[in-house]
């Protein structure tokens, strides 16, 4: 399997500059040593011949490899008939690094047990990572084709920051369209399963809880939907519809002046008092503790 780039956002990677090359038959890929910045090259026509630090590509049609800024890459071969292919620079300003295997999907997660679904600051940004594959097949060829040819019409308008800024957006569908090639490559069973419990949970998060309509709603057994849960998400359905229905709670706590009681209803709880002991539980202060940390009373 090919490494994959792990980047931690926010900052959000930055596009700097793109273009689409022709080769003729017998042309190569420039060879360059520690530019400086990511070089993410995509075949649309013909066949690239790219190494880099002793490990070859062969980048067909549809295809697309990420070159790295600290490393030494060149071509290894002639294109044997005429290639084009779109080539990008960008940086990524934050921390990143090359791993060998995708983690699995309770790995990609935040903390949940630590932090809940949302930060205990609800107005604080919290850090996710980002995977790409270095070097992958693309699940949407077409797309990103036409992502990238809109993107370098805007070349000639870069003196306007109203182009800079349109090119700016246009990237980051690029690196979702290159991370949903690696997801969609590695999307096992339990973690589609788990997936759909969680979407399903996440909408009847007011009605009281069921394992049987769970599994009767997504098709899959109650027991294997809660085996699923625990490796993809680290805790039972039941579990995980309680935090998410804590952290509706914490948004309500903070936009509406409701009383505890009424939070706790529209949240799916039938008792207050369960409601606040496990809001405490979660949240380490009460229900109206928690309030108080961000109101602002007149004096």
């Amino acid at each position: 399997m090919s490494n994959i780039i792990e980047f931690t956002a926010p900052p959000l990677p930055h596009f700097i500059m793109s273009g689409l090359a022709a080769l003729p038959p017998g042309g190569k890929h420039p060879s360059r040593k520690n530019i400086g910045a990511f070089d993410l090259l995509v075949v649309r026509k013909g066949t690239l011949f790219v190494g880099e630090e002793g490990k070859d590509y062969v980048i067909s049609e549809g295809h697309a490899l990420i070159l790295r800024p600290d490393c030494h890459h060149y071509a290894y071969e002639g294109c044997p008939d005429e290639s084009a292919h779109y080539w990008l620079h960008f940086q990524l300003l934050g921390d990143w690094k090359v791993i060998n295997e995708y983690p699995v999907a309770g790995q990609r997660l935040i903390d949940h047990e630590s932090k809940g679904f949302l930060s205990p600051d609800p107005f604080e940004v919290t850090p996710y990572s980002v995977f790409l594959p270095q070097f992958t097949k693309l699940v949407q060829p077409q797309k990103m084709f036409d992502t990238l040819h809109e993107l370098d019409s805007l070349n000639q308008s870069t003196h306007m920051s109203s182009a800079r800024l349109k090119q700016q957006a246009l990237f980051q569908e690029i690196i979702m369209l290159l991370s949903a090639s690696l997801e969609a490559k590695n999307n096992s069973p339990q973690s589609a399963c788990a997936e759909k419990a969680a979407i399903y949970l996440k909408a009847h998060y007011r009605e009281p809880f069921s394992a049987s309509r769970l599994g009767e709603a997504i098709n899959f057994h109650p027991v294997y939907i809660a085996r699923c849960m625990h490796n993809v998400f680290g805790c039972s359905p039941s579990a995980y519809l309680l935090r998410f229905r804590i952290d509706q709670a914490k948004l309500l706590l903070l936009q509406t002046d409701w009383p505890v009681e009424r939070i706790a209803e529209e949240v799916g709880f039938n008792q207050a008092a369960y409601f606040t002991s496990s809001f405490t539980r979660i949240e380490g202060l009460a229900p109206r503790k928690y309030r108080q940390r961000f109101s602002w009373n007149r004096g």
